[in-house]
């Protein structure tokens, strides 16, 4: 089979962004016209024998790195939207609000399946989706999250960069799925708009990280190494790498993540419901999406398949 699996949180929180507006309904309106559409143009481009939509929920990330569990006390993706003002923060709240109604309409009105777990991630369910399925299945992933470079090591697996319309490639990482994963735990990542994982050792050159990778001593003697964090704290790069494996690592999540994803996807696959003209035309006309509700009958094979 052909799946088509849509990171579709990150899609319509990539839209949202893309399209400030101070009105709520129009926002949010704005938000799920650009996701139905690139839903159906994928769609349409792939034809693809099931759709796949994988949500995010608060997840265990966040709550292992405010735990006192976590070796490099930062909180995962805890400098996002830090800058927002109270209005913002209410306009995002009410933008997220209609991710859940969108949900539910996937959901409960059309045949799409719809993967959400309680502490999950999406990346973690389509990580396990593809782990689980791409062997005996074509699977094009669509999301603009990079982190998901990491899948192109599975047999069968295209990933679409929604913003350049291509796919990504490993041409960059030598073709190497895990080169690509362990630069990135020694890397970590910074930036407001990042997941805010902290770098194993700062400051490090690409070429010393290659270094490492090719080689197994030198590996060894850099994950000895310790530096001063800000803090003051000595900092012991193997600790902090390990951990990172933890977080950015698609394969390597807890053992009861894992057994939530396993779970997860079973009960999407069991509970796929019908589409319902009514329900679809009923949310179009609450965030005032008239184009998409007059040419209802383009988005009817992508929902009823």
């Amino acid at each position: 089979m052909k799946f088509c699996v849509f990171d579709i949180s990150n899609l319509l929180h990539r839209s949202f962004f893309a399209n400030p507006n101070p009105d709520d309904s129009v926002s949010a309106g704005m938000a799920h016209h650009m996701g139905l559409n690139m839903l159906n143009k994928y769609y349409k481009q792939y034809r693809p024998d099931k759709i796949v939509m994988a949500f995010d929920r608060p997840n265990w990330r966040k709550d292992y790195t405010l735990s006192e569990e976590c070796y490099s006390k930062r909180e995962y993706k805890g400098l996002r939207n830090k800058d927002m003002t109270e209005g913002q923060k209410a306009h995002y709240n009410l933008f997220k609000n209609s991710i859940k109604e969108f949900e539910q309409l996937m959901r409960e009105h059309t045949s799409v399946i719809c993967l959400a777990g309680d502490k999950l991630e999406a990346d973690d369910i389509v990580g396990g989706f593809v782990q689980a399925f791409s062997e005996d299945n074509e699977i094009v992933i669509v999301s603009s999250d990079k982190d998901y470079i990491q899948m192109l090591g599975h047999p069968n697996v295209t990933l679409i960069d929604p913003a350049t319309d291509k796919p990504r490639t490993l041409e960059e990482w030598n073709n190497d799925p895990k080169y690509f994963i362990f630069e990135k735990c020694f890397r970590g990542e910074s930036g407001a708009s990042s997941d805010n994982i902290q770098s194993a050792y700062p400051r490090l050159r690409k070429t010393k990280i290659k270094e490492a990778y090719e080689d197994p001593f030198k590996f060894e003697q850099l994950l000895h190494e310790t530096w001063k964090h800000v803090d003051g704290r000595d900092m012991e790069v193997k600790k902090i790498f390990n951990e990172n494996k933890t977080l950015m690592d698609l394969t390597c999540q807890p053992d009861w993540v894992k057994e939530r994803i396993a779970e997860t996807i079973a009960d999407g696959f069991n509970n796929a419901g019908r589409f319902s003209y009514f329900h679809f035309l009923q949310f179009c006309g609450k965030y005032k999406l008239e184009r998409i509700a007059e040419g209802y009958k383009n988005y009817v094979k992508m929902l009823s398949k």
